[in-house]
């Protein structure tokens, strides 16, 4: 797998976007940064987004692709997945011909700009011979990660969370686990914002990959709020025993 890091700032300033990650030129985890990112013919490549959650900046660039793909009239449709409450939530707040156009009726029922897909936690899926589990972790609202597994190899994509235990379990048990994308959003001094608002600190992300037990996959931080990046970074360094990598947009990770 190629993964390119559209997002993966906590916060946005000019050259530092929000959550998005593009797996094989096809397949988003999250849309917090699309069309700022991608050229027009990137765009249209896009078949599929996995929504982890609905917060806007895992999301909003999805309004933006669609209407980019409704005028540039691809063959198919680019399909939105994510659970069912998830897709109500885009469908009623986003695609409600208030806030933007409904282009799952766009140009038509019969042959729209985009389609959702729900599906059901702890059930895999295939998209182009990538297997795929959302398993739910612990935010503020409902929220997945995501286990992608392809050629024998496994990574887990978290969404936002807090000290979460299911997808622990899955990962002990998981063959192959090469990675783990997770958030690291605020520093230590701020454990109870972050416990409040359903967010890691460096000591709690450290409490985190314990429960991992012998499993030492390489991880990769993402969601740092900008204003705190710096004692962040001096606070994630303090942590033995594990090969930990803060990401920076735009860069590529081959797996």
């Amino acid at each position: 797998m190629d993964i390119r890091v559209l997002g993966c700032y906590g916060s946005q300033i000019p050259g530092c976007n929000t959550t998005c990650f593009l797996l094989n030129g096809e397949i988003l985890i999250d849309a917090g940064a699309i069309t700022s990112m991608l050229t027009v013919d990137e765009q249209v490549n896009i078949r599929y987004v996995l929504v982890t959650h609905t917060h806007l900046d895992h999301v909003r660039d999805i309004m933006f692709l669609a209407d980019n793909i409704c005028y540039l009239q691809r063959e198919h449709p680019l399909v939105v997945i994510g659970t069912p409450l998830t897709i109500d939530t885009l469908r009623t707040h986003l695609f409600n011909n208030i806030i933007w156009p409904d282009f799952s009726a766009l140009p038509d029922p019969e042959n729209p700009v985009l389609r959702y897909k729900t599906i059901t936690p702890r059930e895999k899926f295939s998209l182009d011979g990538i297997e795929i589990t959302a398993v739910p972790v612990d935010h503020v609202v409902e929220t997945l990660a995501y286990i992608v597994e392809a050629e024998e190899n496994s990574i887990i994509f978290m969404g936002d969370t807090g000290p979460t235990e299911e997808v622990w379990e899955v990962a002990r048990k998981m063959k192959n686990l090469k990675a783990v994308f997770i958030e690291t959003s605020l520093p230590d001094d701020m454990r109870d914002v972050a416990d409040l608002t359903g967010h890691l600190t460096p000591s709690s992300l450290e409490m985190e990959l314990k429960k991992m037990n012998t499993r030492n996959p390489d991880i990769y931080l993402y969601h740092m709020k900008l204003q705190y990046h710096d004692s962040i970074q001096r606070e994630i360094a303090l942590i033995r025993d594990r090969n930990i990598r803060i990401l920076k947009d735009n860069e590529i990770i081959h797996i």
